[in-house]
């Protein structure tokens, strides 16, 4: 399935995902989603390999990680930490309490939306010599 939406490298978005009874999702939230380059964490600004690599794949990477939040949001045993193996990329997925969608209120029209408990965390690194 391909994500109705593009993630950029090293910002966070903001995901609406709709109530979907067929895929076990009973209620509509809002979820924080980053994908980050290898070394963000670390205040490194990201290669040209990872910037030209995430420009390659953009729209695959940004699938999977809908896929990922779907199934967890369907399938919550999903574990908390894994890792993702594309075909030019490995992506480190981790997802972890998302404190300050607490203190958010989100709405849908006239519809409130919960903030999901958890965010995701996606660490891109290229497979450059692969």
């Amino acid at each position: 399935m391909a994500a109705n939406f593009r993630l950029n490298l090293n910002e966070v978005a903001l995901l609406f995902i709709p109530e979907n009874t067929q895929s076990e999702i009973k209620d509509a939230c809002i979820v924080q989603v980053i994908v980050r380059s290898i070394g963000m964490a670390a205040n490194r600004s990201p290669s040209v390999d990872d910037c030209a690599t995430f420009f390659c794949y953009a729209d695959e990477i940004s699938s999977v990680v809908q896929n990922v939040i779907l199934g967890h949001l369907a399938y919550p045993d999903l574990p908390t930490n894994f890792v993702l193996r594309g075909g030019k990329y490995i992506l480190h997925a981790k997802r972890k309490e998302w404190k300050a969608g607490k203190d958010y209120s989100f709405k849908w029209g006239k519809e409130v939306i919960n903030a999901a408990a958890e965010k995701w965390i996606f660490e891109m690194v290229p497979r450059i010599n692969d």
